[in-house]
């Protein structure tokens, strides 16, 4: 993958970030927020997953994996 358009991802990741903190500030909007927050780290790890050469990408998707399993349900 092209180095701008990873540090370009990493920028709108971090914006995601910036106004999930804004929008957790205040009771109307956290559910936006929480959300933005969501997509910030799904395009972080999405682009840092594509970007990099991993030689453990196995145990790292099995984590995720794990951890969606269990944190979703904990989450409801």
């Amino acid at each position: 993958m092209n180095q701008t358009w990873v540090q370009l991802a990493y920028l709108v990741a971090a914006l995601c970030f910036i106004l999930a903190l804004k929008g957790l500030s205040s009771p109307k909007y956290a559910r936006r927020g929480n959300l933005l927050g969501a997509v910030g780290a799904v395009i972080a790890v999405g682009v840092t997953l594509v970007a990099e050469d991993f030689d453990h990408l196995v145990p790292i998707l099995v984590a995720i994996a794990l951890g969606t399993a269990f944190g979703v349900p904990a989450a409801r």
